[in-house]
């Protein structure tokens, strides 16, 4: 993007004229941008545009992918209601003077614990200090009847060996596509390792001579230790899948302990503490962990969070969730829908929108957290109506109706 190609709110709203909305989902999103541009500053996607290179997709996809549209106006309207708190003015100042990639996901897993363990009568505040300690933790919560603990925030974001793993193959599909354009064929691969440099070199040279071999009518296979690959020449049927990768093994339990031990001296402190994890490294999709039934994750994950950290007294508990995840073709609640409670503690699945879900696990580590953890529990199984009550409660329409111009106004 060019320097005067920089996001700006006016670009934002513009976008609804090329999208098919009804007139008071139209309104309903002008009104979020305009708070979005009162909260964050009339200048404020240039600024985090040049000061950090991005913008964050929840903004600069709106408009582009129907994804985006739910996450957009929960964002918003989460803002909104942490503005109200004096603590969170920290925050949002953070996040005017600009944001990297971590800060932002760290920001929005503070606001989603905020919408989460939203009550009548319940103060969220962000960014209290720690008895005793130097640090801060992410939120405080204080309800009349229950006991006050804090919530210490984090995502497990992809590491090294995933980052190298993709790289690795990115580069073997730019040669295979380079390829197919010179010699006019098309290649299928079936990854079944990653090798060193000259066996990878070697294999490409042999898929190399294949392609540049004319006159064949029939698919060539040009097999070794890295995988297959089909050349097919051109009129050849078209394969449904032409690119498979290897399977990368995952020990997720590795990071996932480092994480855990860091946060747990990061909030050590008179007052209870929860652990919220958003886990995007792949545990809850790419380990063997993820193949287990919901009940047996559950126990799985309690036997290691015990073993990476034994008895610590001020841990109240662990919330870990997949954080939003793409599901397409899944949009129907009574077949995604799981709730599993264990004697070591919840394992859930939602439907948040269509082709989006959330599977989270929580765990109580001591007997004076349970009703905590059933707070959590309720708190997360009831995420599907969180955006549906917040626009109703601003009188905004529900989203199923934004692109239906014959329910408008309902």
């Amino acid at each position: 993007m060019r320097k005067y190609d920089a996001p700006s709110w006016d670009v934002l709203s513009s976008r609804l004229a090329g999208i098919s909305i009804s007139p008071s989902g139209a309104a309903a999103l002008e009104h979020a941008i305009s708070q979005a541009e009162r909260l964050l500053g009339p200048t404020w996607p240039r600024r985090q545009y040049e000061a950090k290179g991005w913008w964050p997709a929840e903004f600069n996809l709106l408009g582009c992918n129907s994804l985006v549209l739910p996450r957009f106006l929960a964002l918003v309207m989460q803002l909104e209601a942490a503005a109200e708190e004096p603590t969170f003015k920290t925050v949002l100042q953070g996040l005017k003077r600009g944001v990297t990639s971590d800060g932002w996901r760290h920001t929005l897993l503070q606001l989603e614990v905020g919408r989460a363990l939203r009550e009548p009568e319940t103060v969220i505040q962000y960014e209290p200090k720690i008895t005793g300690s130097a640090n801060r933790s992410d939120l405080i919560i204080t309800h009349p009847g229950r006991r006050q603990f804090m919530v210490e925030t984090t995502t497990l974001g992809r590491g090294d060996t995933d980052l190298e793993w993709e790289a690795y193959e990115h580069r073997i599909r730019e040669v295979v596509t380079a390829l197919e354009i010179r010699c006019n064929v098309q290649i299928t691969l079936e990854l079944v390792t990653h090798a060193n440099q000259v066996e990878t070199a070697e294999w490409l040279e042999a898929i190399a001579l294949s392609a540049r071999s004319g006159n064949a009518t029939d698919a060539r296979i040009v097999q070794s230790s890295v995988g297959t690959a089909q050349v097919l020449p051109p009129g050849y049927p078209s394969p449904q899948r032409t690119f498979t990768g290897a399977r990368i093994a995952r020990n997720g339990w590795h990071r996932f302990g480092r994480v855990l031990q860091a946060k747990v001296r990061q909030s050590a402190g008179p007052a209870p503490v929860w652990l919220r994890i958003d886990a995007l490294d792949g545990l809850f999709q790419f380990t063997d962990w993820a193949k287990l039934e919901h009940a047996e994750r559950v126990g799985e994950l309690a036997a290691g969070v015990r073993d990476n950290l034994g008895d610590i007294r001020h841990l109240a508990g662990i919330v870990v969730s997949s954080g939003l995840a793409v599901a397409l073709g899944s949009t129907d609640h009574t077949a995604e829908n799981r709730t599993a409670l264990t004697p070591d503690g919840y394992g859930i699945r939602r439907l948040v929108n269509a082709h989006t879900v959330r599977e989270t696990i929580i765990l109580a580590l001591h007997d004076d957290a349970i009703s905590e953890r059933d707070w959590w529990a309720a708190a997360y199984s009831a995420e599907p109506d969180w955006l549906r009550r917040d626009l109703a409660e601003r009188g905004f329409p529900q989203l199923e109706t934004f692109y239906s111009r014959e329910n408008d106004g309902q």
